[in-house]
């Protein structure tokens, strides 16, 4: 299995380069765009990352902002900033002709002792708003797990929706940091509504963003689950240096060298 491979880069920082970088490596954008650079963004620039993207013959994929977002939130002004934010990032996807946006939902394992479904309930009107504008563009959204110590609360939420359109993104860096289950029961309780991997490392203590193989994560479980027919999601590199991304998409290409098609 020849795995198509993509890399997170923040817009913020994007330099030309970078893209070039992607090129060589033979891997495709995930364009982070946070808040402040959804201010800061003139019409041309935004034009000009649409043409850099489209002549490299990119196939991208987006990464909502989150900072500070909440679907869900109490504070009405939040739940509309969030919506805002989300439909934005939602559009622009479409114009970079990207098939997939990841989204975080915004909630905590401690919000309200845990009550998911409270949240759920505020969140429900946004999360209608922002799958019904990804369903008419066509494009998917991964809801990202971040503070989950339990798959339960995202299959819940996705089960809201139509399992062509939302789906999650499993990262395994936050998996690490946060589950207190298995990653084999991740895998088996959302299944082929995984749309999306997250691929990075860590030493167990923070989220450190390295290269693959550089710190205490066993993918065993993960390496299963893709042998078996049907489990291709999105394969995004979320690293910063370029050193710990080469060093991951060989292992990545070695990984999966043994898996048929």
């Amino acid at each position: 299995m020849k795995p198509v491979i993509h890399v997170n880069i923040n817009v913020k920082t994007l330099l030309p380069e970078d893209l070039s970088f992607l090129s060589l490596q033979g891997s495709h954008p995930e364009l982070y765009f946070a808040g402040d650079v959804i201010d800061e963004l003139s019409k041309d620039k935004l034009g000009n990352l649409i043409k850099d993207v489209t002549e490299a013959k990119f196939s991208p994929t987006i990464h909502a902002p989150f900072y500070d977002l909440n679907a869900g939130a109490q504070d009405p002004r939040i739940r509309a900033i969030t919506l805002e934010r989300f439909l934005w990032a939602i559009d622009t996807a479409a114009r970079l002709k990207a098939a997939q946006i990841v989204i975080h939902p915004g909630y905590g394992p401690w919000i309200l002792t845990k009550r998911f479904d409270i949240w759920l309930g505020r969140a429900k009107e946004n999360l209608n708003k922002i799958v019904a504008k990804a369903s008419e563009l066509g494009i998917r959204i991964a809801f990202e797990n971040i503070y989950d110590t339990h798959p339960r609360d995202l299959a819940a939420l996705i089960e809201q929706f139509p399992k062509e359109t939302v789906g999650v993104c499993f990262d395994i860096g936050h998996f690490n940091l946060f589950s207190e289950t298995s990653m084999k029961t991740w895998l088996d309780t959302l299944g082929p509504r995984i749309f999306e991997v997250h691929l990075h490392d860590n030493s167990g203590d923070d989220d450190d963003h390295i290269a693959l193989g550089d710190g205490i994560i066993k993918f065993g479980p993960l390496l299963d689950w893709f042998s078996k027919p049907g489990n291709r999601p999105y394969l995004t590199l979320e690293m910063e240096q370029r050193t710990h991304v080469i060093k991951s998409i060989h292992r990545v290409n070695d990984w999966m060298a043994g898996i048929k098609d």
